[in-house]
């Protein structure tokens, strides 16, 4: 327990939202050392738990921001936001928050913005990421059915939310935020931007807020087991990719 708590933990990775770094069905080691000593940086891929929501509200003296609801948000093989073995005790029940795997994108007193799917930090492109999938999706409203995916299959994303949540702040009431168009914010002391590397399939950041400097625990640094499905294949069974394998996480 002490090891995995405070050394290194070892992970699987469940959805797309890393690739091309990270694939379905890679198993990682953490070090959880690392930020013993130092903080997070720009571009580093980093393990955490999945923020308390309710509680993530920035805390600027300056504005605050309210979530808008459009229209429900389409989930595909997305498991929840907190362990799978809840426990229960005298009626009462706990849940452990599970752990995620993003890349930093903005470090505090960052500004931050993306236009047009670019991000923008300090005013400079930020290049890092891949985007591997497109995904046509007719203007809302719509219905799980109408989604047309392309080169896709159930299990190669965890969730598709295009225009599902609007940020509006009080600083700018006129603003309209989604996933490809959004601020420019500074990124308040203590907190830090993340995405996954497949933008377009990645619940983060731009969803559920700043991420807390506490809530991050480590840093995946190697693959030791990968494993995959051929979905071009109209039958294939989980097979071993070697050339993953004692990969170093980058």
């Amino acid at each position: 327990m002490i090891i995995r708590n405070y050394t290194f933990q070892n992970f699987m990775i469940p959805s797309s939202s890393m690739e091309e770094t990270l694939l379905v069905g890679d198993y990682l080691v953490a070090n959880k050392m690392k930020y013993f000593i130092g903080d997070p940086q720009r571009e580093d891929i980093v393990t955490f738990r999945y923020p308390k929501i309710e509680e993530n509200t920035p805390e600027h003296p300056d504005y605050k921001h309210n979530f808008i609801r459009i229209f429900d948000p389409i989930y595909i093989n997305k498991s929840a936001s907190f362990a799978r073995f809840p426990l229960t005790f005298f009626h009462i029940t706990y849940y452990a928050r599970k752990n995620v795997v993003k890349r930093v994108i903005g470090v505090p007193g960052d500004t931050l913005e993306i236009r047009d799917k670019i991000v923008y930090i300090n005013g400079e492109s930020f290049v890092k990421g891949y985007e591997r999938y497109d995904v046509a999706i007719p203007p809302p409203p719509m219905s799980p059915r109408e989604i047309l995916p392309s080169r896709m299959t159930p299990n190669s994303f965890d969730q598709v939310s295009q225009k599902t949540w609007y940020r509006r702040f009080a600083l700018n009431p006129e603003a309209v935020f989604n996933r490809d168009w959004f601020g420019p914010i500074v990124i308040p002391p203590g907190k830090y931007f993340v995405m996954g590397d497949n933008r377009d399939v990645s619940e983060d950041s731009r969803y559920w807020g700043f991420l807390e400097r506490s809530d991050i625990t480590g840093t995946p640094s190697v693959i030791f087991w990968s494993k995959g499905i051929d979905y071009n294949k109209l039958y294939d069974v989980p097979h071993l990719r070697k050339e993953r394998i004692f990969r170093l996480i980058r």
